[in-house]
């Protein structure tokens, strides 16, 4: 293992035990069951860092700790924040389009990885559509309609895979 990392999980370690600690010795705001997610956080921009810090940039780390991040933070969001586990019937969009944003994020590490791109594009679009819907901003019926155009994204991805090819080919 790497200096950086042994360093880095050594610090997580640390500030895990410590955490674990405080909530068995019941001091309120360290309670697990509420900031799990700040772990899931950490993580992420470990990942993210540790990515980002590679020559040439690791853009599967970089996927990773940008979806972690923004996850670890929604989750906080419902168990110490505004938002609670019943609300994902309606926020569940958040999803694909978090892995849009953190597949647009590893293009920009490596914009030679046109899928990425396009998957990104493809993440974006669905969570919006997706919060259109659970919003009311888009009716039952003209939601199945534009459902049936999904092998669209099979087409899209297909594109993608083909001009990175090409890119990366010269």
């Amino acid at each position: 293992m790497q200096r950086k990392q042994t360093i880095g999980l050594g610090v997580l370690l640390i500030a895990l035990g410590a955490w674990a600690l405080l909530s068995a010795l019941n001091v309120p705001w360290a309670r697990l069951d509420q900031l799990w997610p700040v772990i899931l956080i950490l993580l992420g921009g470990m990942s993210l860092y540790g990515a980002l810090a590679r020559r040439p940039r690791d853009a599967g780390g970089v996927w990773f700790g940008t979806a972690a991040v923004f996850c670890g933070g929604f989750f906080l969001a419902i168990t110490a924040g505004p938002y609670e586990w019943r609300d994902l019937n309606r926020l569940w969009p958040i999803f694909p389009a978090v892995m849009g944003l953190a597949w647009l994020a590893a293009w920009g590490a490596n914009v030679r990885e046109v899928s990425n791109m396009v998957m990104g594009l493809i993440g974006l679009g669905i969570g919006a559509l997706g919060f259109a819907y659970t919003m009311g901003q888009l009716g039952a019926e003209r939601a199945w309609e534009i459902s049936q155009w999904w092998p669209l994204i099979l087409i899209l991805i297909g594109l993608g895979l083909v001009v990175q090819f090409l890119v990366q080919r010269r």
